[in-house]
């Protein structure tokens, strides 16, 4: 059944609330992005749980996780053995031959978890588990703060769109649209930090 705001679970859109502000946040490098995070995984799951989702369940229980471990980098401080100052988690670029590990486990991954939905009724199993792996991936190089993860959201967020299509739930397909965008506008931000610190080295 197409879905509504005026038909969304209360608990549903307080966590998609909290999920579009994660995201806001995360673009600026604000640490409480993850508290965010953790708070609309933390909704989800009281929400699958409701509906019985239990496999959605378990998946979103890997964001509280994931959302702490974000917390705690983002937020430890260590002295610079340099200058003695404090220096929280920079931002960095990772080449194709440094990123490729995490796409070679996505990939394997990916058909494994697809083989193991199906087994459990799921009518997009494959579709589902591309977007799960490779958000698994993703949400930990934004906690790492290497700026590809951006361009990996967008491409999850790109198949979401057509997931939520395809499942007929045209609200998260509409607030789908909302993040390739902010995707692009944190990579460009993500970057400028990138050439900020550069300049800062060179001069």
């Amino acid at each position: 059944k197409n879905r509504s705001y005026a038909s969304m679970n209360p608990v549903e859109l307080a966590a998609a609330l909290f999920g579009v502000l994660y995201v806001i946040l995360a673009v600026r490098s604000n640490a409480w992005c993850w508290i965010a995070g953790i708070a609309s995984a933390v909704l989800y799951i009281v929400f699958d749980l409701q509906l019985k989702y239990f496999q959605d369940a378990i998946l979103q229980t890997y964001y509280v996780v994931a959302g702490f471990y974000g917390w705690y980098l983002w937020t430890k401080v260590s002295p610079s053995t340099e200058s003695g100052e404090i220096n929280h988690l920079p931002i960095v670029s990772y080449s194709f031959y440094k990123l490729s590990p995490f796409l070679i486990l996505g990939v394997i991954l990916t058909p494994v978890l697809g083989y193991l939905f199906s087994k459990l009724g799921n009518a997009y199993s494959y579709i589902d588990a591309f977007t799960a792996v490779f958000s698994f991936i993703a949400t930990y190089l934004t906690a790492k703060k290497i700026i590809e993860n951006w361009i990996m959201w967008i491409v999850i967020d790109v198949v979401l769109i057509v997931q939520y299509f395809l499942k007929d739930a045209s609200l998260y397909s509409g607030l789908s649209l909302f993040i390739p965008v902010m995707a692009l506008y944190g990579y460009y931000e993500w970057t400028k930090n990138i050439s900020r610190k550069d300049a800062k080295t060179q001069s």
